[in-house]
């Protein structure tokens, strides 16, 4: 049986569609669980209303993404456990495809589908671990030049063309994914202390070292809306050199921060350059931002946006 896990804060509307799409496309005997992270809309009137088959947890508070999915996965009763994020939808056979892939690949420890934006182009959702040569190419932009993305492993890889066939990554979008019960048995599920972004990113870590492999199959396609807003996009920055940094504070020798910190900071004054002289002001304003919360975060020796949040 497959237990589906939807994490959801607000955005009722798209609550209801994916709940629909996951109602609709499961297998008769697939268990729901939404854990809804204290909402202010009616989350939980919808799912009692509208969806009474779906098991409901309501938090007084915004535990995370993380908090709440291991939440989900704790009381899961199915032998493979999928995430599916609120703007994501599941589509008709997914499920079985994505469980048969399991079946046939006893080494896999995580396997996510292909996804696709609303207007069926290809969505690049995944890549590769933030290693100091990792860090060094999307410092650069090296990993983004045309003849070179096809080719360079990156922490993002951006060239669509990547994701047509089945591959082993270091990591694949927490939008959709699905993974052996086992393997979150196994592995302790999200670090809770990362409250929202890289959340993903340092789980696939860590089921690696447990000796699985992280799948990608692109004959299994899902759409994924993700996030257009200035202030999600700004928030998404700031929050994903923050994960870099607790990445490398949990799995990595103490030498390398630094050095990651100076890529950086190289990161951010290259990207605030190149956004001045385009004179795009939003941009300069998000790495002003992802600056000083670096610096703020190595002064505290803490990962939490702070004060430089409230700005955003």
């Amino acid at each position: 049986m497959v237990s589906i896990i939807i994490v959801s804060y607000n955005r009722l509307d798209l609550v209801q569609k994916c709940l629909t799409a996951a109602v609709k496309n499961a297998p008769p005997e697939t268990e729901i669980i939404l854990v809804d992270n204290a909402s202010t809309e009616d989350i939980s009137g919808l799912v009692k209303k509208g969806f009474p088959q779906v098991k409901l947890i309501t938090n007084k508070e915004n535990l995370g993404f993380s908090t709440a999915n291991n939440q989900a996965m704790k009381i899961a009763r199915g032998d493979y456990l999928l995430l599916v994020n609120t703007d994501a939808f599941v589509e008709p056979g997914s499920i079985e495809a994505l469980r048969k892939f399991l079946g046939n690949h006893p080494d896999a420890g995580v396997v996510a589908p292909q996804l696709r934006n609303s207007d069926g182009t290809i969505q690049p959702s995944g890549g590769f671990h933030p290693h100091l040569y990792q860090v060094f190419l999307i410092a650069t932009f090296l990993d983004n030049l045309p003849f070179l993305r096809r080719f360079l492993p990156s922490i993002h890889i951006r060239w669509p063309g990547y994701f047509t066939i089945v591959r082993q990554l270091g990591w694949v979008a927490g939008a959709f994914l699905m993974l052996p019960q086992k393997v979150f048995t196994r592995t302790g599920g999200f670090d809770e202390k990362i409250f929202m972004y890289g959340e993903e990113l340092e789980w696939c870590y860590r089921i690696k070292l447990a000796g699985y492999k992280i799948y990608l199959d692109p004959e299994i396609h899902i759409t994924h809306l993700g996030f257009a807003s200035s202030r999600s996009r700004r928030f998404g920055i700031i929050k994903e050199y923050e994960s870099w940094l607790a990445f490398y504070r949990k799995h990595k020798p103490s030498w390398q921060r630094p050095v990651l910190l100076a890529l950086i900071t190289l990161a951010c004054f290259l990207r605030i350059i190149r956004y001045a002289l385009t004179n795009n002001r939003e941009m300069v304003r998000t790495y002003i931002l992802a600056l000083q919360n670096i610096f703020t975060l190595k002064k505290q020796h803490l990962f939490k946006v702070k004060a430089v949040a409230n700005d955003l």
